[in-house]
Order: C-alpha cells, then sequence, then structure tokens
C-alpha cells in the first residue's frame, strides 16, 4: 500500500516574531498576519520531484475490453442513481429485506467476482491501495472462506465476516462503502488544553500558573520526546494567542497528555508539568445542523455571517442553484467582515463553493480551480462511463476509450487572490468532501482567516457512484476520481488546516469577540 508523508503546515512553536505591541487593537496582529501568509504559500503546494512517476504507478495495467463490457452490461441492468439510492436499504431478495436473505454458496461467489471486476474496471484507488497484487489474493480468500462455510448463509453474515474485514485492512478511504460499512483513513483530530493561556515571550513563549510568570522551555511527549505542542488559538475574549495543542492520529497514545517544561521568571526554577489534552469535538448547534443547500444571511456584531453546511440537491438542477450562490457571492462581496460558517459542512455538489467563490472575486479575477489544489486521475472504462451515466452524467461524457490519463494539469497562481475585506471562515472536521474543496478554494484569498479545527479531509476519491451486488443486493459507494495534493502529502483524514485553532462550538463568538476587539469600523484589512 502506498502512504504519503503528512503535510503538517506551520507550526505555532517554529515562528519567533514579535507579537504586535499597540495597546489599541489596529486590525491583525502582526504575527497573526505572518502566520496566515506562511499558510497561504503552503495552500498550494509546489509539485513533488516524484509526482509524474506516482500518476504513473497509480494506473491500472491490462484492462480487456470484453471483461469491461460484460461488467458495464451488468451494471446498466440494476440502475442506482440520486432518486432512488435511499431505497437499497430495503431491496427485496427472495422476498425479504436482503440482509437477512440466505443464498448459496455459488451466489455469493459470484457476488464476491463482480465486486473485484467493479473496482479492477471502476474504482479509481484499486492501484494506488497495491492493485492485482493486494485485491486477487483477498479475492480468493474470499471465496475460500465461502467454500468452508455451511450453506444456504445469511447476507449479513457475508458482509460482516468475510467482506468487512478484508477489506478494512486494504482500502483508507472516505468515500468507500459497502452498505454503510466505512473503510476511512485515519482521522487526524485536534486536541488543545484551554486552561492556560500563552503568549509570545521574547523568541519564545510563557505563561501564567497560580498568579507566578513561567517560560516555556520544552514540550515534549510522555516519554520526554520533545514534540511541537503550542497552537494559535483566540481566546473567549476573542484575544490572539496561543493554546498547549497537537493534531494528532486518532489511535495516538500519547495523544491524551504532554509533558511541559516550565522555568519561572521570577525565581529561575525549572519544574514539569503533566497538561492533559482534550479533543475538539465538531460543531452541534441545538436541534442539529440544517442541510439545506442554500445558505443564510444575517449580521451580527458588526459582521455578516453567511452560515452554509450543505452542497446537497434534492430539489433543484445543478446549473439554477450556481446561479444563486453566484448572485449571493456578488452581493456579499462588498461586506468590509464576512463570517463563513462552514462548520458541519456536508459536502455535495463540487461546483457550487466555486460558483459562489466566483461571484465574490468578481469576473476579474478567477480562482484557480481543483487542478490546482489536487492532480486528478480517471478511469475511461466503460465500466466507469456506466457508473458515472447513472451518476454524473456531464463527467460520463469526458469517458472516451479504455485508458488511464491525466485529466487535469498543475497551474500554480502567482499571486492570491485580491480581496480587501476580511474574510473569517469557520470550518470543522465534519467539513467534507465537496465542502473540504470549498475551504481549499477561499484559501486562495488574502484577508482570509480560518478558525477552528482542520477539516475532515474526504477527497481523495472523489465523483463517488453507488452500485449494488447482483445477488446479495448489498450496496457499494466508492470514487471514480483520484485526487491527490501536488506535493504527494496526504490529505485523507488530515484535511486543510485553520490559522487559529478554536474549539468548534465556541468559534463563531470568539470570532465576534476577536473583531470587536482588534477592528473598527474605520480600522479594516
Amino acid at each position: 500500500m502506498k502512504r504519503a508523508a503528512i503535510f503538517w503546515g506551520i507550526t505555532a512553536s517554529a515562528l519567533l516574531l514579535a507579537s504586535c505591541a499597540d495597546p489599541q487593537p489596529a486590525g491583525i496582529p502582526e504575527e497573526l498576519r505572518e502566520i496566515m501568509r506562511a499558510n497561504r504559500e503552503i495552500a498550494i503546494p509546489p509539485r513533488h520531484p516524484g509526482l509524474g512517476a506516482a500518476l504513473q504507478s497509480f494506473m491500472t495495467p491490462n484492462l480487456t475490453e470484453e471483461t469491461d463490457a460484460r461488467i458495464a452490461a451488468i451494471l446498466a441492468q440494476q440502475p442506482v442513481n440520486w432518486n432512488t439510492f435511499r431505497q437499497i436499504g430495503m431491496r427485496a431478495v427472495s422476498g425479504t429485506t436482503h440482509l437477512n436473505a440466505l443464498l448459496s454458496r455459488e451466489d455469493l461467489a459470484e457476488d464476491v467476482c463482480f465486486l473485484f471486476d467493479l473496482l479492477r474496471y471502476g474504482y479509481v484507488a484499486y492501484q494506488y491501495f497495491g492493485g492485482d497484487e493486494v485485491f486477487l489474493p483477498l479475492r480468493d480468500s474470499m471465496l475460500e472462506q465461502l467454500a468452508d462455510r455451511s450453506e444456504p448463509l445469511q447476507v449479513s453474515a457475508f458482509l460482516h465476516q468475510i467482506l468487512a474485514p478484508a477489506f478494512r485492512g486494504a482500502i483508507a478511504d472516505n468515500h468507500f462503502q459497502i452498505h454503510n460499512i466505512t473503510f476511512g483513513a485515519t482521522s487526524y483530530i485536534a486536541r488543545m488544553n484551554n486552561d492556560f493561556v500563552i503568549r509570545r515571550s521574547g523568541d519564545g513563549f510563557a505563561t501564567e500558573i497560580d498568579g507566578a510568570s513561567y517560560r516555556i522551555l520544552e514540550t515534549a511527549l510522555r516519554c520526554g520526546t520533545p514534540v511541537d505542542a503550542i497552537l494559535p488559538t483566540l481566546t473567549e475574549e476573542g484575544e490572539f494567542a496561543f493554546a498547549f495543542g497537537r493534531l494528532t492520529a486518532a489511535n495516538d497514545p500519547d495523544a491524551w497528555e504532554i509533558a511541559v517544561l516550565l522555568e519561572c521568571a521570577e525565581t529561575g526554577e525549572a519544574r514539569s508539568r503533566a497538561v492533559s489534552l482534550a479533543q475538539l469535538s465538531g460543531y452541534h448547534p441545538p436541534g442539529g445542523l440544517s442541510r439545506d443547500w442554500r445558505p443564510t444571511v444575517r449580521e451580527a456584531g458588526g459582521a455578516t455571517i453567511m452560515a452554509n453546511r450543505s452542497f446537497s440537491l434534492p430539489d433543484i438542477d445543478t446549473t439554477s442553484a450556481q446561479q444563486e450562490l453566484f448572485r449571493l457571492g456578488r452581493e456579499l462581496s462588498d461586506r468590509p467582515v464576512l463570517i463563513l460558517d462552514l462548520r458541519g459542512h456536508a459536502g455535495g455538489v463540487i461546483g457550487l463553493g466555486a460558483a459562489w467563490l466566483n461571484g465574490y472575486v468578481g469576473v476579474g479575477q478567477r480562482l484557480n480551480h481543483r487542478s490546482a489544489l489536487f492532480e486528478n486521475l480517471r478511469l475511461r472504462s466503460a465500466t466507469q462511463a456506466e457508473l458515472l451515466r447513472q451518476w454524473h452524467p456531464d463527467a460520463a461524457r469526458q469517458i472516451l476509450s479504455p485508458a488511464w490519463v491525466e485529466t487535469s494539469r498543475f497551474s500554480p497562481p502567482s499571486a492570491l487572490i485580491s480581496n480587501e475585506n476580511l474574510v473569517i471562515v469557520l470550518i470543522d472536521r465534519q467539513v467534507s468532501s465537496a465542502g473540504d474543496l470549498f475551504v481549499g478554494y477561499l484559501r486562495q484569498l488574502e484577508n482570509a482567516l480560518f478558525v477552528g479545527t482542520n477539516t475532515h479531509g474526504n477527497f481523495f476519491a472523489a465523483y463517488f457512484v453507488r452500485t449494488i451486488l447482483p445477488r446479495s443486493g448489498l450496496d457499494v459507494i466508492f470514487g471514480t476520481e483520484l485526487s491527490v495534493r501536488p506535493d504527494l502529502s496526504q490529505f485523507e483524514g488530515v484535511g486543510f488546516l485553520p490559522d487559529l485553532w478554536v474549539p468548534p462550538g465556541e468559534s463563531l463568538e470568539r470570532a465576534l469577540r476577536f473583531i470587536e476587539r482588534y477592528f473598527s469600523a474605520a480600522n479594516l484589512p
């Protein structure tokens, strides 16, 4: 399995800058501006020198036209689309709900073979996760397990005891599902401690404990290994400051606590202190998150707040939605301070974020589209054409012949998109898929400040499709376009990082206090 190094971006402890000394707030503090500049520089990283070879290695070799046509014909006989997929969970097989159905070993073996052919000819990450070398032994193992089972076998047992265990060790893709069982990448989670307010002190950091000032000499894991564990944040009062915190893998055994070496500023005495780190959970408002694609706009605390949680379009065509979002972007482009509340954004139609931002930046400035954020690969096969025909008709028209091609070229922007107004973007780990991409677009704006936690990181295999296994009726979801960062850094499970790490449930209130503290009507970015 191919793995790329994790791309962390800038860390607060690497910044050795003087903080803003003006007692009267006069806009964004210079140190925070430097953090923003550094993060914008890495928003679209330079191409990895081995990118071309890596892309070539993701191409599935030796696809045969005969097998491709056979799989596509089966798919055409069992159409699944946006209007019917919610009914799949109750699809009837042999007169019963299919999870309870009893099928022969022969029927289930047919599903196994079909599934692996389907992935080979339609799943964009088949080769990324090892290709035939990994997947064919998995297929053979499943067939051997079926041969050892007494029949008939319940579909539920087939799913949970044969399919799921095998794919769990082979696939790390947040879009990949078999009947609501996910096989996602390792999640990276922000953990912080808000009991200490940390501020810049010379070329280092200091905090106050029990009324005494302490210089922070080192932050380390419990085993003593030094680690960067100071993140820029906003206090409850809206002050730009720092806090103890880390972005760690969800299964990291050292995630919950750090050891901090302190030196008393008055006595010079050194002491070590254990500091616990709590997970920053996503935004959970009373009554739940609205999934209406239409943004809401309101005024509060000297700012315009646009909230948007989804790009799903159950009741309107894509073109109409794009036009409406473009118009809204134009309407909001003159707001001196704009807060985009994207917390909990569940994704949906990819082009809607671009439509809003194109409206906001104006005709004279066009954002760099997906090719500037990701390198994209798509399989051109009859199998994938049939899958896309049912789910993404526009994408299906791009399928020409059975061959792998690089479908986009990286064209780095010469500069950030000019923007004189302040745009504060609220994000959390629930921002996913098309929501991830929207955040990527917004990172190209000047004077854009990202507050919250990292996004979900769910764009590795985009343009997902859904189909069903012909005998068991189990539904399968996977992506048809591979999207990798130009520097081959890990995005799945990591996502885009904020400039200021803040508990998502408090980020709007802290952002409004930040605006009140550092800005006035006559003093904007």
